[in-house]
């Protein structure tokens, strides 16, 4: 065994190890800021009880109804959308090579939203599965369009950044057409949905996105290793048995299917897909995709940055996703100065 190997190897076992501890620390402060948001309020209420009432266990007024059915289902949605949206960004971003690729950015979300507001204008109704069915058939139209502008023998992420713009103005033209259609109470319904908020989220919320993900992360776990091992370059991938074609296909649909999901519970939330796969990988230091990692920084991003934007003065309170784009901003904006300074563009 030669002495690059054994050094290879090394550093293999550190990343992984620096990985498993990132991993926990973050779970860890997921948790801190969970219990923050159970028992923090205009009516504080402890934390044992807080615990109690967000897994149905009763604890008397008001915790059984602050807690149990405010706080707790709004911490949750928060978690697993974020978890989704980091968990959809890292696999999109790993598939074409560019940090640039987040459904948000690239126009999907715009999709998901168009879908969801069309099946609400021709189907006038609020129920959320049918909502989430129609973004999900709206994500997958506008990444099928994406895609097919973008091929050229391949992905071209150039061209796949470009596409992605402009299919998103696209579907954020017709989203607002189709809101000038709609009769004045629904139009407002949903604008504030389009905004992008955990506000007024319901344990029905939480269960579609827990179901989507219950779902689709074995799937992603499964194919992780080719996600990984396609990083190295498809003639790598196929010379060690990848199936390219088969688990690029399965991989791009379950983050298109995410998206989608995270967009029809909460409506579009911009930049957690961006931000949270580049913040996992900084900090687990990895040479490749990083999910389980990207998951629960989405999951920590989004769940503080809704108790920020609870915490603001009553006058300044704010959607989440108007919070998030605060946050993603200025990520962009030093990714810009990074590449016009000579960094990877």
């Amino acid at each position: 065994m030669t002495t690059k190997t054994l050094r290879m190897g090394a550093l293999g076992i550190t990343t992984h190890r620096r990985t498993f501890v990132v991993g926990l620390v973050m779970t860890a402060a997921l948790f801190g800021v969970f219990l923050f948001a159970l028992s923090v309020g205009k009516a504080d209420i402890t934390v044992i009880d807080s615990l109690k009432a967000a897994v149905g266990i009763p604890v008397g007024s008001p915790g059984d109804f602050i807690v149990g059915q405010v706080r707790a289902p709004r911490a949750f949605t928060a978690i697993l959308v974020g978890a989704t949206l980091g968990l959809s960004g890292a696999i999109l971003q790993s598939l074409t090579r560019n940090p640039l690729a987040s459904p948000d950015f690239i126009g999907i979300t715009m999709g998901a939203g168009t879908g969801a507001i069309l099946t609400m204008f021709l189907v006038a109704t609020t129920s959320l599965w049918i909502i989430a069915a129609g973004a999900t058939v709206g994500a997958l139209v506008t990444a099928a369009i994406i895609l097919a502008l973008s091929w050229r023998r391949g992905i071209v992420p150039l061209r796949l950044i470009l596409a992605g713009i402009g299919i998103g103005f696209v579907a954020q033209s017709t989203t607002q057409y189709l809101l000038t259609r709609m009769d004045v109470h629904d139009a407002g319904t949903a604008l504030g949905w389009l905004v992008g908020s955990t506000t007024g989220r319901t344990w029905t919320h939480v269960t579609v996105s827990a179901t989507v993900l219950a779902v689709l992360v074995p799937i992603i776990l499964w194919n992780g290793r080719a996600l990984r091992t396609m990083e190295m370059g498809e003639d790598t991938a196929r010379a060690l048995g990848i199936p390219v074609t088969a688990s690029r296909a399965i991989l791009a649909v379950s983050s298109v299917l995410l998206a989608a999901a995270a967009t029809a519970v909460t409506g579009p939330i911009g930049f957690i897909a961006l931000v949270a796969p580049a913040l996992a990988l900084r900090l687990t230091r990895s040479a490749g995709v990083t999910l389980i990692p990207s998951a629960l920084m989405g999951a920590l991003l989004l769940l503080v940055a809704d108790q920020m934007s609870q915490l603001m003065p009553a006058d300044l309170q704010f959607p989440v996703g108007i919070f998030t784009a605060a946050i993603g901003a200025p990520y962009l904006l030093w990714l810009v100065w990074r590449a016009s300074r000579g960094g990877p563009s």
